[in-house]
């Protein structure tokens, strides 16, 4: 019964017109597999346009902290007003529950909040008689902000707060699996950003192709896949783009021997399928105690029962869809491929005979450290769990991977769980909690995770070049 808004042709956004005269392409509503809007595909001549905007509108806004500041707050505003319009769109296009979809927009406003009180930091590394040096922050230039489908909201707005913030210009480019939210964005700020400092341009790879590759942009800030990001890291060598990679993870969670499985068995699950586990720091494996393995699979096993499969605009759903037809095949060859090699699946196991994406939550049993569900990221409603005997055994598989983005340890002694976390080679190891991801804290991976952080004071240094002012004074 999907009521996923219908949307009217949306424009483009670009060096502060909108446009309409391009071709269209269909977003596919995921609750139902079928096509319920079209989206803008932006031509290179198009892009051409933008960047040369955005270069032009450098000067001046960079030198204009106040009114950058109060554009931050403006289109936070705007986020708040149209909140029910765009967590309805973000629902639509990609799937997760309509309250999931508030809170997303309620994170993106707030993010650009954090970045309209910062201040550009003077950080002062000797003021004396003698002399006086000092780093200051000069915006790096046009941004080519590149934003994947899973949190399209939230992402952009971390991108283009940070970008803002720092004083340069940004060109968004949504993913062609979850254009609309974005589009819209552009279409309602458009008043409120000067001309050329803001472009929305939704399209295919050719798209992302010209902007990863120009060389009016100074930096590309990408979220998205590994290989994806290995193409973006080529391309920029030509010109030494400034780079921002936020790749992926397979996040570990290791539960502590003995820890209190009936209390902490609800926050894991949690962890792992929220917004169907199509989150880049989702719990992706459970490494437990072989003693306390039973109990932690009967107790995911009722959790997985009670969640309730639906469309994300009926209030009782507690679980969409996947948000496109390749992620569920990739969801279910990997937990299909465990089946067949010896793993047997605790809850779910198959997708659901029904219209649209969806997959039930599937825990998985009996799998090893080579099994693809447990080597590879599945970006999806499927949780394998893997017993151990020793904690340093359980440290070593954890981060016997290529990726490093997030982990956490769970247990009843937070000391001990702390000192086990800090052996996880990531860059946020939570204990007793995962995947809290705050504006004012660091954010971002090791190894094939990344490059870079977002968030905090260090993700605005991302979107900036450090100088050095030396001045020698004179001596009386």
């Amino acid at each position: 019964m999907s009521t996923a808004p219908q949307t009217v042709e949306p424009a483009l956004l670009v060096a502060g017109r909108l446009v309409h005269d391009v071709d269209y392409g269909d977003v596919i509503n995921p609750a139902t597999g079928e096509p319920f809007a079209r989206y803008p595909i932006a031509t290179a001549a198009l892009a051409e346009e933008a960047l040369s905007a955005a270069r032009a509108a450098l000067p001046a806004w960079a030198a204009d902290a106040p009114r950058r500041q109060e554009v931050l707050r403006q289109i936070a505003a705007v986020l708040h007003e149209r909140s029910e319009e765009l967590a309805a769109t973000l629902s639509g296009e990609i799937g997760i529950p309509l309250r999931d979809a508030r809170l997303e927009v309620k994170m993106a406003s707030a993010m650009l909040m954090h970045r309209a009180e910062a201040e550009l930091p003077v950080d002062v590394v000797h003021d004396d008689e003698r002399q006086s040096v000092r780093v200051v922050r000069d915006p790096v230039g046009v941004v080519a902000a590149i934003i994947p489908w899973n949190a399209p909201l939230l992402i952009a707005c971390e991108k283009m707060g940070s970008a803002f913030a720092a004083g340069d210009t940004c060109v968004i480019k949504p993913s062609s699996m979850a254009p609309l939210t974005l589009v819209r964005l552009g279409t309602l700020v458009r008043d409120i950003v000067p001309e050329g400092v803001l472009s929305v341009l939704s399209g295919g790879n050719e798209l992302g192709a010209v902007l990863t590759s120009h060389p009016d942009v100074a930096m590309v800030s990408f979220t998205g896949s590994v290989a994806t990001g290995k193409r973006i890291m080529e391309a920029a060598v030509p010109t030494l783009k400034r780079l921002s990679l936020e790749l992926g993870g397979n996040d570990a969670a290791i539960v502590m021997p003995g820890a209190d499985i009936a209390r902490l068995a609800p926050k894991i699950f949690q962890g792992a399928f929220y917004r169907s586990g199509q989150i880049c720091a989702a719990v992706k494996r459970v490494y437990v105690h072989e003693r306390d393995e039973q109990r932690l699979l009967d107790a995911f096993g009722a959790l997985a029962d009670a969640a309730v499969l639906g469309d994300p605009f009926d209030e009782h759903v507690t679980m969409g869809p996947l948000s496109n037809r390749p992620q569920l095949q990739e969801v279910s060859g990997m937990v299909q491929d465990a089946l067949d090699t010896g793993g047997r699946a605790v809850s779910g196991g198959a997708a659901l005979d029904r219209p649209g994406f969806f997959y039930p939550p599937t825990v998985v049993t009996a799998v090893d450290a080579d099994t693809k569900i447990v080597k590879d990221e599945q970006f999806g409603p499927a949780l394998p769990v893997v017993p151990y005997e020793t904690l340093d055994g359980a440290v070593a598989a954890a981060n016997g991977t290529e990726f490093g983005l997030g982990s956490s340890v769970w247990g009843d002694d937070v000391q001990a769980a702390a000192e086990v976390a800090a052996q996880m080679q990531a860059g946020s190891a939570w204990v007793n909690r995962h995947g809290l991801v705050m504006p004012e804290v660091p954010f971002g991976g090791f190894k094939y995770s990344g490059i870079g952080r977002s968030n905090g004071a260090v993700g605005i240094d991302a979107y900036c070049e450090l100088k050095t002012i030396s001045v020698a004074k004179p001596r009386g």
